[in-house]
């Protein structure tokens, strides 16, 4: 379970405090694919980033299991983020001198995290079985997001975080791409928590939550 209790988060624009968040709560049950909407500065991205411990609150506590992250040092939360949190982004972030392979295993190599899939078997899961040794420039969008998503799913980490993981995609490749994360999603029962401002990728997810004003309502 993931578990924020009475999380408050402010930052300072132009000399003035912003709070994003007061007194904040929000459980996700073990194994959930929870889809995170809400308008452009709602706060989103910061409160995913402060789920994966990027960043820190003001006040409260955030559980992810039993360890509460909070109280780890930055050292302990980067070897914990190593081994329990993966992460698809909308820009794909793939290295443009590595290999497809070679993109995947470098996860695997930093993080120290437990291997689910061999390489090949992801990349067939994927539907780039053959492709592992082309470079990004290479590939398509759809086909780069692929391996992305083949790089979070690789490892046996019981988190996944996905900001707007359809973001640069067109509409066919975007559910082609949710198809994907459902499937796997079945496979390795894993949380996930995806940021979207788009309803039909949304309705993927078992849940949907609109953040606004600092508070978060079920859509779904």
């Amino acid at each position: 379970m993931i578990h924020l209790h009475n999380i408050a988060k402010s930052y300072t624009s132009r000399g003035e405090v912003v709070n994003l968040f007061e007194h904040l709560d929000w459980k996700i049950e073990t194994g959930t694919w929870v889809a995170l909407m809400g308008a452009s500065g709602a706060g989103k991205s910061s409160l995913l980033s402060l789920i994966a411990g990027i960043i820190t609150p003001d006040a409260g506590s955030i559980y992810l299991g039993e360890r509460d992250i909070t109280a780890l040092s930055r050292d302990e939360m980067t070897a914990f983020r190593g081994k329990h949190i993966a992460f698809i982004f909308q820009a794909f972030e793939l290295i443009p001198n590595l290999t497809v392979s070679e993109n995947i295993d470098l996860v695997l190599d930093i993080s120290h995290a437990e291997r689910r899939y061999e390489t090949d078997e992801i990349l067939e899961k994927v539907g780039l079985a053959g492709k592992g040794n082309r470079y990004p420039n290479e590939l398509s969008g759809g086909e780069q997001q692929r391996v992305a998503i083949a790089r979070a799913f690789v490892s046996r980490v019981p988190y996944l975080f996905a900001d707007e993981p359809t973001g640069n995609l067109d509409e066919r490749n975007a559910e082609k791409i949710m198809e994907l994360i459902r499937a796997l999603h079945e496979e390795t029962g894993n949380t996930i928590i995806m940021i979207t401002h788009d309803k039909g990728i949304a309705s993927h997810a078992d849940m949907v939550y609109r953040l606004s004003s600092g508070e978060l309502k079920i859509e779904k």
